[in-house]
């Protein structure tokens, strides 16, 4: 049986690509499946898709797995991420309350300045 994790806060997903998006967000709620080896950590997931089709092609054995990078998203982050990807306030919530680089003190000066009533997430 794989091993899962789901997501308890957003992550941010940077491209390894030169000519895609710098990075989008993964929601809180997704199941990561761990694929890791002895040299990497790795996770997959799966979607389901929806009014979409790709064109599957065969795989270069010479090319290993290409992953992108997904990491926390810090709190400091927060205002430039809100110019590009739209986040409900949960996320923002989730993503302050996980950002272990700050203070409880900060973190509730951040609660404030994004006017987020913890205790409507924490119940």
């Amino acid at each position: 049986m794989p091993k899962i994790h789901i997501l308890e806060r957003p992550l941010k997903i940077s491209s390894n690509g030169d000519n895609y998006s710098e990075y989008t967000i993964l929601p809180a709620g997704t199941v990561l499946y761990d694929d890791s080896d002895s040299l990497n950590r790795r996770v997959m997931v799966y979607f389901n898709l929806q009014g979409v089709d790709f064109n599957f092609e065969e795989q270069d054995p010479e090319i290993s797995k290409q992953p992108s990078e997904v990491r926390s998203i810090r709190s400091t982050e927060l205002s430039d991420i809100l110019k590009t990807i739209p986040l409900t306030k949960k996320d923002i919530y989730l993503i302050i309350k996980y950002d272990d680089s700050i203070n409880d003190s900060v973190r509730s000066i951040l609660f404030k300045k994004y006017k987020i009533d913890p205790s409507e997430y924490e119940k």
